[in-house]
């Protein structure tokens, strides 16, 4: 009981000492899990490709482009503290439902054929689509898809 009351008193002091905001700590230790992306969102974005739209407003990934500017890869933002394994950092991307390796497609891909993106984080996505999608999972709808 002693040892308990002890950790309790470390993580007040922290919280008392400024180094962990209150405020803050709840949305570090828990963060949006899902982030969707409407097809009228998409459609006022002003891009031409869900490439380029993924790279300006999917905030959690890094988009890598050879020189030529040719999607090259997408990396989840990780923090300093997380243990990264080798490829665990790239996140599925599924359009309808078929998975896609080559990111070129999502240059191909213009935006008036999405009606809709889902970003979900590691833990949404392991839930999901099991644990290949342990750095999350780019979800793109197309309207051909939907029947719209």
């Amino acid at each position: 009981m002693r040892r308990h009351i002890s950790h309790i008193s470390l993580f007040t002091a922290v919280l008392l000492s400024g180094c962990v905001s209150p405020s803050r700590a709840p949305r570090e230790l828990a963060p949006n899990s899902t982030e969707t992306f409407t097809a009228e969102q998409i459609a006022r974005s002003g891009f031409t490709n869900a490439w380029d739209f993924l790279r300006a407003r999917a905030r959690r990934y890094d988009f890598y482009e050879d020189r030529y500017g040719r999607p090259r890869g997408i990396k989840t933002r990780r923090g300093r503290s997380t243990i990264n394994m080798a490829s665990s950092d790239m996140p599925m991307i599924l359009i309808d439902g078929a998975r896609v390796s080559d990111f070129s497609a999502l240059r191909d891909l213009p935006v008036d054929a999405v009606s809709g993106i889902e970003l979900f984080s590691g833990i949404t996505g392991t839930a999901a689509q099991g644990t290949n999608a342990a750095a999350g999972v780019i979800y793109i709808h197309t309207w051909e898809a939907s029947g719209g």
